[in-house]
């Protein structure tokens, strides 16, 4: 009892991450809830968790689950924040051709477990809500659930798709006017809000997403070469996360290193997209790729070819703000990434920052960075060191932390 008590003299915030149910994100990856509480850390959401909990919050993560018959509570074992599992359904399933219309979005306003989540929010004396994505039809009922409570509301922006239909336009606006504040971390999303929402959104916050500085920072290139298996003299490029072509943008990174004169491409994760991935590095011709065909949860395994690697290369169409490219910039590593919303925040100096920024959907661009780095070594050193002091002095936990903090406090208070 004393420590629930130590618990809950800090204010509690629950995290409702994206998705009708957590097997939407789990099942795509290979993972099961097991993998989630006791294996899975890192990302935005345990970003978040740790920079909260630094400055004093305590954050639980709160889930809708289809294959839980009761409202579960487990503990997540790298931060010790508590998970709740609450009963729901997805509104459709995965081979289910979706018609994005007025009669979707009220099936999905009308499948969020209301009920359950308050419970969850009660039984935790929330003191606040964080929604991952604001422009989706779980954000409406969250926002009202939380004015009926008399708790503040706030939704950040990870690079979730627009509004679906023309009743969710109507009914966004309005719940907007009731929430507390935005996290956008990316340029480009809050001019939007703010064009077509003028006079109708909350404060919006530009906060990025952190990265533990402590954990990611490389390990010795030579040593983690030879532990891989890999030539030292060899100039390898790598990309790791989720396995989605088309939000990665990964076919145009095969067409790029096909072109290149790289050595070895190295592509960590799965997803979704597995078998037609699958497919592309088959009928791509390009040579000298590994692909490491699994998400996996061993962070030290992926700090190891972060540090053995030359250079990190994304080729995103949309995105929010990743947290792969900070893990790769914390290790050291130059990245090339394209201008899709959201990387352009990451590197805010250019090659100050750490990178090389090409346009999206521009296979030759990205080749002629692939070339340009590996015929400059010193340019690459000097990218490196870039790219790790700028992870340390804007992404650390500390500097996050601090930002959503002082945020969360202002606007909940409605002090300017």
């Amino acid at each position: 009892m004393a420590a629930m008590r130590d618990e809950l003299s800090e204010p509690t915030i629950a995290i409702f991450p994206w998705g009708d149910v957590i097997e939407e994100f789990l099942d795509p990856i290979g993972l099961t809830i097991e993998d989630f509480v006791k294996r899975m850390s890192g990302g935005w959401l345990f970003g978040y968790v740790i920079a909260l909990q630094h400055v004093g919050w305590r954050p639980i993560i709160v889930f809708g689950s289809e294959n839980k018959n009761a409202t579960t509570r487990l503990i997540h074992a790298a931060t010790g924040a508590p998970v709740w599992l609450v009963r729901s359904a997805r509104v459709m399933d995965a081979c289910t051709p979706i018609t994005y219309n007025a009669a979707y979005s009220v099936r999905r306003w009308l499948a969020t477990p209301v009920r359950m989540f308050r419970d969850v929010i009660e039984r935790e004396q929330c003191r606040a809500l964080m929604i991952q994505e604001y422009e989706y039809t779980r954000f409406d009922a969250l926002v009202r659930l939380g004015t009926r409570l008399g708790i503040p509301a706030f939704a950040t922006f990870q690079g979730g798709d627009r509004k679906l239909s023309w009743i969710e336009g109507l009914i966004r606006g309005r719940s907007l006017r009731i929430c507390s504040g935005l996290v956008i971390a990316s340029e480009a999303e809050r001019l939007r809000v703010e064009r077509l929402y003028a006079g109708h959104h909350p404060p919006i916050a530009n906060i990025p997403n952190p990265i533990d500085t402590q954990e990611w920072q490389a390990m010795d290139r030579r040593k983690a070469r030879s532990l891989l298996g890999l030539r030292q003299e060899a100039f390898v490029a790598i990309n790791h996360g989720r396995i989605d072509i088309r939000r990665k943008g990964l076919d145009v990174l095969l067409e790029a290193w096909a072109s290149s004169d790289g050595d070895e491409l190295v592509v960590i994760g799965s997803g979704q997209d597995h078998d037609a991935f699958a497919a592309l590095v088959a009928e791509s011709g390009s040579r000298n790729i590994r692909w490491i065909s699994e998400y996996t949860t061993d962070r030290s395994l992926v700090r190891r070819w972060l540090s053995a690697a030359d250079v990190y290369v994304t080729a995103s169409r949309i995105e929010g703000m990743p947290v792969a490219p900070l893990e790769a910039m914390a290790c050291g590593l130059p990245v090339i990434a394209t201008d899709a919303q959201g990387l352009p925040d990451i590197l805010t100096g250019g090659e100050d920052s750490g990178g090389l920024l090409v346009r999206r959907d521009d296979a030759a661009a990205i080749a002629a960075a692939i070339d340009r780095l590996r015929r400059d070594p010193d340019l690459r050193g000097r990218l490196s060191r870039a790219a790790r002091r700028h992870i340390e002095q804007k992404f650390s936990i500390s500097a996050v932390g601090a930002a959503l903090g002082e945020f969360l406090n202002k606007a909940a208070t409605g002090v300017p």
